[in-house]
């Protein structure tokens, strides 16, 4: 066996430590730390909430605008947009059952007739929506449909029929609103021009 001089004095500097030069602080505990979240969690919460409402509250006084309402006699014809709209009739024979509305109220139908101007107010045609509205003011939603088998077009006369599910006490003395639906290029500060057909 023989002996070198060199193992003894080349060191492997893997072998050799050190004191970190950068003093570590300690870690935080487990508590503390989630003691720390819950408390920004329950900090954050509220202020993204109430940024959301203040967001929300902004948006919609962007939406709600002021109406200008038009009232249409009997028989009458008026213009929303591009469109010239006619209420023909009602019909009140359409069971509640069948269209599952609640006891004591009645499917109503209402029969419009719808002419689009131009092009655009073909556009404006499907965009429209419309409501019934009793003396009180209580409004309900109401949906309108034209004839599936025939494409609106300028000029030319369709016929939307327009349901809306009422109380059985207020089927005669509901009105139709029409109202232009969807979003608008007017500006928020002008009026939302309104039909309401008298009967």
């Amino acid at each position: 066996m023989t002996y070198d001089p060199m193992e003894w004095t080349i060191r492997d500097p893997l072998e050799e430590t050190v004191p970190d030069p950068v003093e570590r602080r300690r870690r935080l505990s487990n508590g503390t730390r989630r003691a720390i979240e819950v408390a920004g969690v329950i900090l954050l919460v509220p202020g993204f909430l109430t940024v959301q409402w203040i967001d929300t509250d902004h948006q919609s006084r962007g939406y709600q605008t002021r109406e200008r309402v038009t009232v249409v006699r009997r028989g009458g014809t008026g213009t929303l947009g591009r469109v010239r709209l006619r209420l023909l009739g009602r019909d009140t024979t359409g069971s509640a059952k069948s269209t599952g509305a609640p006891a004591g109220s009645v499917h109503l139908k209402l029969i419009v007739d719808a002419q689009p101007l131009d092009a655009q107010g073909v556009k404006q045609l499907s965009a429209i929506a419309y409501t019934v509205r009793d003396r009180a003011g209580h409004v309900w939603s109401a949906g309108g449909e034209t004839d599936p088998d025939r494409e609106p077009t300028a000029g030319t006369v369709s016929q939307v029929s327009v349901g809306a599910t009422v109380p059985a006490n207020l089927v005669s003395s509901v009105v139709l609103e029409a109202r232009p639906g969807g979003l608008q290029t007017r500006k928020p500060s002008e009026p939302t021009p309104v039909l309401r057909f008298a009967h």
